[in-house]
C-alpha cells in the first residue's frame, strides 16, 4: 500500500498548495456532517439505551378537554401495582425547578435548583448506573439523595461528594448524597440532577380522578403490548373514574363530553419527540429540526466530495501522463483504479486525523458562537470515532472511484509525449460544480428564511407590550407584607406601574375556566388570566370595547374581559353586557394577545379580577439603567424575605425560552452554512487557480494585446457564473418548497418574498465575484512576457 502512495505522497509535496486546499476541504466535510450525524443519532436514539425500554411507557391524562397533560393521577401508580396483571412495576416522578439547596462544606447556598422526588420502583424500572457510591434498588432512604455529575461539581467542587450532607428546602432538611449518577452523551426526556425521596402524600390514595401531579411510568411484563395496556385503561376509565364523577350521564354520553377524564399511552422512547402532552418533566426535541440538520450533512459531506473529485479531475493532465505510462507498461485498468483509490482512501484518513483536531474546535466555536452545545461530549478515543474511521473510509472510497474512472479511461492511453491529456471533458465537472453552488444557493436561502422566521418572532407584535416586563414570580410569600413591598417599587423613577396577578403570558402555570356558549348551550374550556385592575395596563393590552374593572365596584369580583378569541368561541355578537355561566357578565374585549409560542394560534382567554393579586407581581420599566433597578429590587427584596430571594425573570426571556427549539435550528443551521460556503469557497479556489494556470498564455496573450481587466475576468470567470445561474435556478425552487413545509409549523410566520430570493443569488455571485476577481488580479500582476514564454 506504502508502494501505491508514493506518487500521491510526491504530487502532494509538488503542488502543495493545492493539495492543502483539497485536504482542508475535505477535513472540514468529514469534521462538520460528521457532528451533526452524531447530533441526529444522539437525539433519534433518545431513551433507547434504557433497560427494556419497549417495555416502558408513559400514562398521561386529560380532564375537561383541557390536555393532555403529561401528568397525571397521583393514585395511579398504586391502581396499577394492585390491579394490572400486565404491570411488572411502576413508579411515579414529581419534579421542581426552584429548590433551595445548602451544603455542609463552606455553607454555601443555591437557588432554583431542579429535582426529581421518586419512589422505591424508580431505579427498577429506569436503569441507571454510577460513577461513585451505588443505588439502592430498593429507593432512597428517607435522609438520602442522589446527584447528577454537574449538580456534584456545582455543590462540592472537586471534593468526592460522597457521604456529604445537602439541606434541601425552606425546611433545609439534611440529606447524605449515597451516589453520583453516570453521565453519557446518551439522551433521555429524563434529566435527573437531584434526586431525593417521595414523602408520602394523602393524594396517592385519593380518589380524586381530576387532579394531575405526577409523571406515572409503567414497565410492562415480557409479552404484555401497548394493546393491552390500552385495554386496560379503558377498563379502568369505565368501571372506577366513571363512577367517580357522580354523573347522572351515561357512559357512552359522559366518555365525550366536556367534563369527561380520559388517559394517553406514551411509549418511553417516543415521549421525547410527542409535544402533544404540556407541562412535560422537559423540554422535548423536534422532529423536523433533526430531520433538516441530518440533511444538511449530507449535504456537508458531499460537497466535501465533490470538492475533491473536482480538484483531482482538473489535475488530470499531471496524472495522465503516470497513468499512461503505466498502461504502455502493461498495468491492467484495475490495478489502477485500485491505486487510484487507495490514494483517495489515504488523503481522506490524512483528512480525518485533521478532522479529529477540527471536531473539538467546531464543537467549542459553535457552543462560543450560540451559547449551547449542539451534542454531548465527543471525547478523543471514545467509540464515537470507530464510526468516523469508518465514514472516512466510506467517503475516501466514493471519492475516489469517478477519478479513479476517469483517469485510467482508455483515451487517456499513451499521452507519455503530450504534457496534456488530451481533449478535456468538463461535463462532468461541470455538472458538479452546479451541485456544489446548488447546495451553497440553497443553505444560503434556508438559513435566511429560518434567521426571518426567528426575528418575526421576536419582534412580531404579540397584543401587549412585552419589552420592559420584570415578573417577580414568588411576590406571595411576602403575604401580608407584599402590598408594602409593591407601593416602594412604585415609588422608583423607572417604574410606570405593577401589577398583583395569578398568571403571566408565556408562563409556566395553566388556569382553565369552563364557560356555557349561550347560543349552543355547550361549555368551552378557555385559559384564564387572574389579576388586578392594574393587570391590563400594565402589560400594554388593549381593550377594544368595554371597560377595565374598577375596584370600587363589587359586582367586578364577578365579571370577565374576554379576548376576541373567546368572543368568537362563545359564538357572542354584542359581547359587552352579555352574562355567561348564569352570573359572569362580560365588560369588556380586549385585543387577542400571544400567552404562548407562536407555532400555537391564539386561543381563547378571559383575564379575571382578583383583588388579591396573587403570586406574580408584574412590574413595567421605563427605558434606562434596568441593571441598577433589579440590583435594587434584589437588595430591598431580601428586607421582606431574607432567607428567600427573589425570584426575578423577564417577560421576554420567557418568551424567548418558548422558541428555544427555533434558536437552536437557526444558530446550527447558520453556523453549518457558513462552513459549507467555505468549503465551496475553497473548491472555487482550487477550480479557480487551475483554470488561471491552464489559461495563463492566453492570459497573457491577450493582456499583450490590450484586454483590459474587465475582459480578462469575464474570461475566467463567464463559465462559473453561468454554473451558478444554473444552480439558482435549480436550488432555490426547492429550497422554497422544503423551507415551507418547516414554516407551516408555525401559525404565525413570516412569508417568502423575492428579496430573500434575490438576496441568496446576490450573496452567492458577490462571494464568487470576490474569489475569482481576486485571484484573477493576482495572476495580471504576473508579467505577461514571462507568462509566453513557459510552457
Amino acid at each position: 500500500m506504502l508502494k501505491q502512495l508514493k506518487p500521491a505522497l510526491r504530487h502532494f509535496r509538488k503542488y502543495l498548495a493545492f493539495s492543502l486546499i483539497n485536504l482542508g476541504g475535505l477535513a472540514i466535510g468529514i469534521a462538520a456532517s460528521f457532528l451533526l450525524f452524531v447530533y441526529a443519532h444522539r437525539e433519534l436514539n433518545t431513551d433507547h439505551h434504557f433497560r427494556d425500554a419497549d417495555r416502558i411507557y408513559r400514562v398521561a391524562t386529560d380532564f375537561f378537554h383541557m390536555g393532555p397533560f403529561a401528568v397525571s393521577q397521583p393514585i395511579l401508580r398504586n391502581v396499577f401495582l394492585l390491579s394490572c396483571k400486565d404491570a411488572e412495576d411502576a413508579t411515579a416522578v414529581n419534579s421542581s425547578d426552584n429548590e433551595d439547596v445548602r451544603t455542609s462544606v463552606r455553607d454555601r447556598a443555591f437557588r432554583n435548583n431542579e429535582s426529581y422526588y421518586i419512589d422505591s420502583s424508580f431505579f427498577r424500572i429506569f436503569s441507571y448506573t454510577t460513577d461513585a457510591g451505588s443505588i439502592p434498588m430498593h429507593g432512597l432512604a428517607p435522609n438520602e439523595t442522589i446527584l447528577s455529575p454537574d449538580y456534584a461539581q456545582r455543590f462540592f467542587g472537586s471534593d468526592n461528594p460522597i457521604g456529604k450532607t445537602l439541606y434541601v428546602g425552606k425546611e433545609m432538611k439534611p440529606y447524605t448524597v449515597i451516589a453520583v449518577l453516570h453521565q453519557d452523551a446518551q439522551q433521555s426526556h429524563l434529566q435527573p440532577r437531584l434526586l431525593l425521596p417521595r414523602v408520602y402524600d394523602s393524594s396517592e390514595n385519593s380518589a380524586n380522578w381530576a387532579s394531575a401531579a405526577y409523571y406515572n411510568y409503567v414497565k410492562l411484563k415480557p409479552g404484555a403490548t401497548r394493546a393491552d395496556l390500552q385495554t386496560w385503561l379503558d377498563r379502568l376509565r369505565e368501571k372506577v373514574v366513571y363512577p367517580s364523577t357522580g354523573t347522572s350521564m351515561k357512559y357512552a354520553e359522559w366518555a365525550n363530553a366536556s367534563n369527561t377524564i380520559s388517559f394517553l399511552i406514551q411509549p418511553l422512547t417516543s415521549i421525547y419527540f410527542d409535544n402533544s402532552a404540556v407541562f412535560d418533566i422537559s423540554a422535548g426535541g423536534n422532529l423536523t429540526q433533526v430531520r433538516l440538520l441530518r440533511t444538511v450533512a449530507w449535504l456537508l459531506i458531499f460537497l466535501a466530495i465533490i470538492n475533491y473529485v473536482n480538484l483531482v479531475t482538473a489535475r488530470s493532465s499531471v496524472r495522465s501522463k503516470e497513468m499512461g505510462l503505466k498502461k504502455t507498461f502493461g498495468a491492467g485498468r484495475s490495478a489502477l483504479i485500485v491505486q487510484i483509490v487507495t490514494e483517495s482512501v489515504g488523503f481522506s484518513l490524512l483528512a480525518m486525523i485533521l478532522a479529529c483536531t477540527l471536531i473539538q474546535f467546531i464543537l467549542w466555536a459553535y457552543r462560543h458562537t450560540a451559547g449551547v452545545d449542539l451534542t454531548g461530549p465527543v471525547p478523543f478515543f471514545s467509540a464515537n470515532y470507530i464510526y468516523l474511521f469508518l465514514f472516512t473510509l466510506l467517503v475516501g472510497i466514493l471519492a475516489g472511484l469517478y477519478p479513479a474512472f476517469y483517469l485510467t479511461d482508455k483515451r487517456n492511453r499513451l499521452t507519455v509525449r503530450s504534457s496534456s491529456a488530451g481533449k478535456d471533458r468538463p461535463l462532468i465537472r461541470n455538472i458538479l460544480v452546479t451541485v456544489q453552488f446548488a447546495i451553497a444557493t440553497g443553505l444560503v436561502f434556508v438559513s435566511f428564511t429560518v434567521f426571518n422566521q426567528l426575528h418575526y418572532m421576536k419582534t412580531r407584535d404579540k397584543g401587549f407590550n412585552s419589552q420592559g416586563l420584570v415578573v417577580i414570580n414568588n411576590i406571595g410569600e411576602m403575604k401580608g407584607h407584599a402590598e408594602a413591598f409593591r407601593h416602594m417599587i412604585d415609588g422608583q423613577a423607572s417604574v410606570v406601574s405593577t401589577s398583583f396577578c395569578g398568571r403571566t403570558p408565556a408562563g409556566n402555570m395553566l388556569i382553565m375556566g369552563s364557560y356555557l356558549n349561550p347560543t349552543t348551550k355547550k361549555t368551552v374550556s378557555i385559559q384564564n388570566f387572574p389579576g388586578d385592575d392594574h393587570y391590563i395596563a400594565t402589560l400594554g393590552m388593549r381593550l377594544t370595547s368595554g371597560r377595565n374593572f374598577n375596584p370600587n365596584l363589587l359586582s367586578d369580583t364577578n365579571s370577565l374581559i374576554l379576548n376576541e378569541s373567546a368572543v368568537a368561541a362563545l359564538g357572542l355578537f354584542n359581547p359587552i353586557g352579555t352574562l355567561i355561566n348564569g352570573s359572569q357578565r362580560v365588560i369588556g374585549v380586549v385585543k387577542d394577545f400571544n400567552y404562548a409560542s407562536l407555532r400555537e394560534k391564539i386561543a381563547p382567554a378571559v383575564v379575571l379580577f382578583q383583588r388579591d393579586g396573587g403570586n406574580n407581581l408584574v412590574i413595567r420599566l421605563r427605558g434606562g439603567n434596568t441593571a441598577h433597578f433589579i440590583d435594587w429590587l434584589r437588595a430591598t427584596g431580601k428586607t421582606f424575605l431574607p432567607d428567600n430571594p427573589l425570584n426575578i425573570t423577564f417577560l421576554d426571556d420567557q418568551f424567548a425560552h418558548l422558541a428555544e427549539k427555533e434558536r437552536l435550528l437557526g444558530n446550527a443551521i447558520a453556523f453549518f452554512t457558513t462552513l459549507a460556503i467555505f468549503l465551496a469557497i475553497l473548491g472555487l479556489i482550487g477550480l479557480t487557480i487551475f483554470t488561471i494556470e491552464r489559461r495563463m498564455k492566453e492570459i497573457g496573450i491577450r493582456k499583450v494585446l490590450g484586454a483590459d481587466t474587465l475582459n480578462i475576468l469575464s474570461l475566467v470567470s463567464g463559465r462559473f457564473f453561468r454554473l451558478a445561474m444554473v444552480a439558482s435556478a435549480i436550488a432555490l425552487p426547492i429550497s422554497w418548497w422544503l423551507i415551507s413545509r418547516w414554516l407551516e409549523n408555525f401559525a404565525y410566520r413570516v412569508s417568502i418574498g423575492a428579496g430573500g430570493l434575490f438576496f441568496t443569488v446576490a450573496l452567492i455571485g458577490m462571494i464568487a465575484l470576490s474569489v475569482i476577481g481576486g485571484l484573477t488580479l493576482r495572476a495580471l500582476a504576473t508579467d505577461p512576457i514571462k507568462n509566453l514564454r513557459t510552457e
